[in-house]
């Protein structure tokens, strides 16, 4: 099983999938998404943080949808791992940047370094509705009996 050693470190807990807050994760991801495109005039690093929760968000409806809830112990890293974990080497380019945004925001969030380009702001938001599109293509097709997005 890929998540024995998330639930032996008790980074997730299983849980059965409610696919109302699935469905909420995925339309905040969205909203998140164009917030971040609205914000890339006026400040370059939240812009890029924005999209990372959107991704963050999208990831954990991924999880949600497999009978999954990440715990509070490294939630973040968690989330990215995981959603490596289940999308596959496919998707490899795709979850090292996710991964690298991870850490570029957690230096904005604590150590408070506004160091986002415009180029690396605006790949983000293009990184994170890939990221959302896969999310929600694999979800429903995981889950064809349910009407979803």
């Amino acid at each position: 099983m890929i998540y024995e050693k998330f639930l032996k470190d008790n980074l997730i807990k299983k849980e059965k999938p409610d696919f109302k807050q699935i469905e909420c994760q995925i339309k905040r991801a969205n909203k998140d998404l164009r917030t971040a495109e609205a914000n890339l005039s006026i400040d370059l690093t939240w812009a890029f943080a924005i999209a990372y929760h959107a991704m963050m968000r999208a990831s954990k409806a991924l999880i949600y949808s497999k009978g999954y809830l990440p715990t509070a112990k490294k939630s973040h890293k968690t989330i990215v791992e995981l959603t490596k974990l289940i999308l596959g080497n496919e998707y490899e380019n795709l979850m090292g940047h996710f991964s690298r945004m991870r850490r570029r925001r957690h230096d904005f969030i604590y150590d408070s370094k506004n160091h986002i380009t415009s180029h690396e702001a605006k790949i983000s938001i293009e990184m994170a509705k890939k990221l959302i599109n896969e999310i929600i293509i694999l979800v429903r097709k995981e889950n064809p009996e349910k009407d979803l997005f």
